[in-house]
C-alpha cells in the first residue's frame, strides 16, 4: 500500500523591495527624513514678535517704565523759571530724543547681528517697540498744560506732575510684577522698588532747587 507523503509547500521568498506598509493612529511615523532646505530658505533672525524671542516682548514692556523714569528726571532738573509750557515741550523732546537714539541703536545692531539690510516691517516693529518711551510722558506733560492754563505756580505745578509721574511708577510696577507671577510680598516689592523710583526723582528735585 502506498502511503502519499504530503508534498513540502514551495514558500515564495521574501521580498524586500516591496514598500513598507502603511502605519495609522499609534504606530504612524513620526520621524519622516530630513528634507533640505527650499531654495529661498535662509538664515534669518527671529522676528522681534516671535514667541522665541522674550527679551524682546520684555524690553517692549519695560520701555514705558523706562519712559517714565526719564519723565521725572526732566522734571527734577527743569528751571522753576522755564514756564510750564515749556517745561512740556522739553518733555516730549527729551523722550523724543532718547527714542531716536535708542531706536538708531537697535537698528544698526539688528543689522549687524542678521548681517543684511533690515526688511522693512523690521524697521517699523524696532521703530514701534520705543514708542512707549515717548508715550510715558504724555500724563505728566498733559499736567502741566492743564495747570499752565489754570496759572498754577511752576513749584507747584511740577510737584504735582511728579507726583502723577510716581502714580503712574507705582501702578506699572503692580501690573507688571502681577503679569510676571508675583504675588504677596514679592509683588508688593517690586511694586515698591519702581515707586521708588519717582520718590528718587521728587528727591532729585529738592536737592537741585
Amino acid at each position: 500500500m502506498q502511503t502519499h507523503l504530503p508534498t513540502a509547500t514551495k514558500r515564495s521568498p521574501v521580498r524586500t523591495d516591496e514598500p513598507e506598509p502603511r502605519r495609522t493612529g499609534r504606530h504612524a511615523r513620526t520621524d519622516g527624513p530630513d528634507e533640505p532646505p527650499g531654495p529661498h530658505a535662509r538664515d534669518e533672525p527671529h522676528e522681534p514678535g516671535d514667541p522665541h524671542e522674550p527679551a524682546e516682548s520684555l524690553k517692549e514692556r519695560a520701555a514705558y517704565l523706562y519712559g517714565l523714569v526719564i519723565t521725572g528726571s526732566v522734571l527734577a532738573s527743569a528751571p522753576a523759571d522755564l514756564g510750564l509750557v515749556r517745561v512740556a515741550g522739553l518733555l516730549g523732546g527729551t523722550l523724543l530724543v532718547y527714542w531716536c537714539a535708542e531706536s538708531y541703536a537697535h537698528l544698526i545692531a539688528a543689522r549687524s547681528l542678521a548681517r543684511r539690510p533690515l526688511h522693512p516691517d523690521e524697521r517699523r516693529h524696532v521703530l514701534a517697540e520705543g514708542l512707549p518711551i515717548v508715550a510715558a510722558c504724555t500724563a505728566p506733560a498733559v499736567v502741566l498744560l492743564i495747570e499752565a492754563l489754570l496759572r498754577v505756580p511752576a513749584d507747584v505745578a511740577v510737584d504735582i506732575a511728579l507726583l502723577v509721574n510716581l502714580a503712574l511708577l507705582l501702578v506699572v510696577g503692580w501690573r507688571m510684577s502681577t503679569d510676571g507671577g508675583l504675588t504677596g510680598g514679592r509683588r508688593l516689592g517690586a511694586t515698591l522698588v519702581a515707586g521708588l523710583l519717582g520718590v528718587a526723582m521728587i528727591g532729585l528735585k529738592l536737592a537741585l532747587h
